[in-house]
């Protein structure tokens, strides 16, 4: 059964690709936008089409059945994009076409890349575990389906929440995880396709097919196509569809192609916080190419309209349209600066940055030792080829743009972060444009470096896909049946356990209050709860929550009925909890002790937690 629901979400998924394509197919015809290559037709018609079912989406969360919403935007769509279905199909197998009367190459790196989707495909079916996948991108939307369109101070990640979660809360809300998890792997495929149009615009079929392989063998891509849950490989469709487009500015019509253009920097804007920043540099590309400000004015107009949702939604909730990163300034005496310190902390925006630091973002070679994890190994052959680039690059638009975006967007992410994983939208511009440089060497006849660059592409290519089945073999097992659900989610999803515990001693408990938590992955958490952690909690700020009165405020007004303790307290509010026990407000109902991750994940090591549910006592 699992593997007929695997395979049947991911025929949905091809559905749904297909409906968006027509629907931006449609669009492209009726502003006369056209494309000589069906690739590249086919990547922008999609990136417009989903963008417009994001911001329906979007007007969806107001409704007061949110799945019901959900399924008209989806019909609606669908009876747009109906009358283009055919042309859109008819586009699709001409390239299908062309590939199977390619040479024997690059049928061979078809097949290599056919072979990786599927193992992608079938291991992104696995039910989310992804730290971030359970803190917020999966749980917030999921709290909107559940309680309504509703700011959430206690959960305060969901606004982070942008335009490409909204393709969670749709596969959410059509009943389906499966679904949710095949929206996003949509979305690494298509960064891939975009990958291989951009590097095709230098190289032949086969180096550009080859781009598109190494992409989806990143170690980071690979987990943001499976576990990791987060909607970060749209961000690399649409920039790297942004830059061909602009590649495109003197072949098109002017106003069309600037609304198109704006649409996906506003796309890519409107789906993370540091999307602003990639933005940006596809705006000063856009500005660069088409010297106009008029068609500039209409290019940041048309990215307003298309990616403004979350920003003015938090504007509305908080008065910060970044919320709470512009908060000190805006509106200092309503700061929570331990959850803020925290936030930066995360972010790395708190730590200084030399310059050497920061020039190794454009090559892909920085990493913070102190947080491993495969979000951050991008692989090294940015770093390796990146001087080759000198041997292709000529002053052209799709190169100035390539480069433009590339690297100023690389710039200003470890300027003002210093992350690598957010490195990862601009990873195509990097690959298709470093990839053209190593083609290069076997052109110029200088076949001892050709051969050292062939040898290390086939190493990558081998280390990646030991990496991929080595990584995925867990998820594929649950996705095919052969893992029980419940056996792959107490192993691999962490507080899992401790989340079963909550759901089995609170059932049948929902009308009597909620339960405050205090462990991170909550998306697993049936029982109506908060989540307190004051370090991801803007609602709980230690310096104010200071004695046992507070609490008694607190639980009064939100109707906190539970409180779990997972071994300990956070250390900064253990205090007067305590007191609360000592004083018999907080009662023991119910103890266990469960199994969960001790550290990161990626080590593997586990350790037993004593986890007590506490019952407030009403005055």
């Amino acid at each position: 059964m699992a593997l007929v629901a695997s395979c049947a979400a991911l025929l949905a998924v091809c559905v749904f690709a297909t409906i968006v394509a027509s629907a931006g197919h449609r669009i492209l015809r009726l502003t006369r936008l056209e494309f000589a290559s069906d690739l590249e037709h086919l990547l922008c018609a999609s990136a417009l089409g989903v963008m417009c079912v994001e911001i329906l989406l979007f007007a969806a969360q107001l409704a007061r059945s949110v799945q019901l919403a959900v399924g008209i935007v989806m019909l609606l769509t669908l009876l747009f994009a109906v009358s283009d279905v055919v042309n859109t199909l008819a586009r699709a197998y001409g390239l299908v076409w062309r590939a199977g009367h390619g040479s024997k190459q690059e049928k061979l790196a078809i097949a290599a890349v056919a072979f990786v989707v599927l193992v992608e495909g079938l291991a992104a079916m696995a039910p989310p575990t992804g730290s971030d996948a359970l803190h917020y991108h999966f749980t917030a939307p999921l709290l909107t389906i559940r309680e309504g369109f509703r700011p959430n101070f206690f959960l305060s990640h969901s606004f982070f929440a942008g335009q490409s979660h909204l393709l969670i809360l749709s596969g959410l809300a059509l009943g389906s995880p499966r679904l949710a998890m095949g929206l996003l792997f949509l979305g690494g495929v298509l960064a891939a396709a975009a990958t291989a149009s951009l590097a095709h615009r230098w190289v032949d079929r086969e180096w550009a097919w080859l781009s598109a392989l190494l992409f989806l063998l990143a170690p980071a891509v690979f987990w943001q196509l499976s576990s990791a849950g987060a909607p970060d490989l749209w961000i690399a469709f649409f920039a790297t569809t942004g830059v061909i487009l602009i590649s495109r500015s003197h072949e098109m019509p002017r106003v069309p192609q600037a609304i198109a253009a704006g649409a996906l920097a506003g796309g890519v804007a409107g789906t993370k916080y540091t999307g602003c920043l990639v933005a940006a540099s596809i705006a000063v590309s856009f500005l660069w190419e088409t010297r106009s400000f008029a068609r500039s004015t209409i290019f940041g107009l048309a990215a307003m309209v298309a990616g403004i949702w979350p920003y003015a939604r938090n504007f509305a909730w908080s008065g910060d349209p970044m919320f709470p990163f512009l908060l000190k300034w805006i509106a200092p005496h309503r700061v929570n600066a331990y959850a803020l310190a925290s936030y930066l902390a995360d972010t790395g925006a708190s730590e200084h940055k030399s310059f050497w630091q920061t020039a190794a973002f454009p090559l892909f070679a920085a990493i913070d030792t102190s947080h491993l994890g495969l979000w951050q190994f991008l692989g090294p052959l940015v770093l390796a080829f990146a001087p080759l680039v000198i041997l292709a690059v000529r002053n052209t638009e799709v190169w100035r743009a390539t480069l433009c975006v590339w690297l100023a967007s690389a710039l200003l992410i470890g300027g003002t972060s210093g992350m690598a994983q957010f490195l990862l939208p601009v990873l195509p511009l990097a690959l298709a444009a470093v990839i053209a440089g190593a083609a290069q060497l076997k052109a110029r006849g200088w076949l001892p470096a050709h051969y050292v660059a062939a040898a290390s592409i086939g190493a990558f290519l081998m280390a990646g896909t030991a990496g991929l089945l080595g990584y995925e073999h867990s998820a594929l097992a649950v996705a095919t049946g052969l893992t029980p659900r419940q056996v792959y989610l107490r192993e691999r999803a962490p507080d899992y356990q401790l989340a079963d515990f909550v759901n089995r001693t609170l059932q049948n408990e929902e009308e009597q209050g909620k339960a405050l938590v205090f462990f991170r992955h909550v998306y697993y958490l049936r029982a109506p709860f908060f989540y307190g952690e004051p370090s991801a909690c803007w609602a709980i700020d230690p310096s104010e929550y200071r004695n046992a009165e507070q609490w008694r405020r607190m639980f009064r007004e939100q109707k906190v009925r539970w409180v779990v303790r997972a071994k300990n307290y956070p250390l900064a509010i253990a205090r007067p909890l305590h007191q609360l026990e000592e004083e018999g407000a907080l009662v023991p109902i119910a103890s266990a002790e469960v199994e969960d991750f001790h550290g990161m994940r990626i080590t593997g090591a586990r350790e037993t937690i004593n986890v007590t549910i506490l019952r407030y006592v009403l005055e």
